[in-house]
């Protein structure tokens, strides 16, 4: 009997404790409720942070910049300022003056800037310093053009009438001239397709290790592009030409036309014309011991992509 007296005292004792606790508790949460949300005054020190700088723009001394500003505000700002303290944005492009290696910030002329970024329900009451100075100084800057390394390995029937290309086909650096000047191209990392024989666009990135760090190249990837299209073969016959044959001499030749074969994507082959070709026999090139000269061609449309003659000489004879 006697036990179950004593577990009904602890119970009754553990609950009372229970309570004064959880009361406890919320007085305390109200307590700080109420203080949170009462307006203080204090001074918080925060970090610059560059904005609109012009590319070619260093600043030597941007990392030690920072302002003390005076806020009155809710304490519920205050919990979360030094939880995560805010750094101050300067526009380069608004907030600042330059004079010669120089920009002036000064808190007047940023005041509404900072007053934005701070907040509305917060009231500013003082900016120190009043003005910052930044120093800086100018890198070149250069466009250099980009080299993609791909390897295609087309399917039977496939090709592509362009070169590979490369998007953007350069890319903007910046840094010292004394190293700027010296980088003429970059690569892009290898790339090789096999049995290919549709459009190629992949993304790949530029070959920059071997670049010193101290260059800025803030694009790393480009877009390899190459128009692969189905391609055929087609022979044409197109005359022969004779070009600096003497006066008073007359010469008669052999054959007067000569099959061009000629490698074309599929989409073209019916816009290649004879008129496109031209092929010349020069008689000032003749081989004395020769009744043959040597066919060129020396002309070839656009639209295709690779062309051969089928016969490597013509036969002349002088006539009297």
């Amino acid at each position: 009997m006697s036990t179950l007296k004593t577990k009904i005292r602890n119970v009754l004792r553990s609950r009372k404790i229970n309570s004064f606790l959880l009361f406890l508790g919320m007085a305390f949460g109200i307590l700080v409720l109420t203080k949170l949300s009462k307006d203080y005054t204090n001074t918080i020190n925060l970090e610059i942070k560059a904005k609109n700088l012009p590319d070619e723009v260093v600043l030597l001394n941007d990392t030690s910049k920072k302002v003390n500003i005076t806020l009155t505000t809710y304490g519920f700002n205050w919990l979360s300022y030094y939880l995560r303290p805010p750094k101050i944005t300067v526009d380069f492009k608004k907030d600042v003056i330059k004079k010669n290696n120089t920009y002036l910030w000064t808190s007047k002329k940023a005041f509404s800037n900072i007053n934005k970024q701070i907040g509305k329900e917060i009231i500013i009451q003082d900016i120190s310093p009043d003005s910052l100075f930044f120093n800086f100084d100018v890198n070149a800057v250069k466009l250099v053009p980009v080299k993609p390394d791909v390897t295609l390995n087309f399917k039977l029937g496939y090709d592509i009438m362009d070169k590979v290309k490369a998007i953007p086909d350069s890319v903007k650096i910046i840094g010292p001239e004394s190293l700027v000047s010296k980088l003429h191209i970059i690569n892009t990392q290898k790339l090789e397709l096999e049995s290919v024989n549709k459009p190629v666009i992949q993304d790949v990135a530029l070959k920059l290790d071997s670049i010193n760090p101290i260059i800025n190249i803030k694009t790393k990837t480009v877009t390899i592009k190459a128009d692969v299209e189905k391609f055929t073969e087609g022979t044409i016959d197109v005359p022969v030409t004779l070009i600096n044959v003497p006066n008073n001499t007359s010469v008669n030749y052999f054959p007067k036309t000569i099959k061009v074969s000629y490698y074309t994507s599929l989409s073209l082959f019916k816009n290649v014309k004879t008129q496109d070709f031209k092929i010349i026999c020069d008689f000032k090139k003749i081989d004395e011991n020769s009744n043959f000269l040597t066919p060129k061609l020396v002309s070839e449309p656009s639209t295709i992509k690779s062309a051969r003659l089928q016969q490597q000489s013509v036969e002349f004879i002088i006539s009297e």
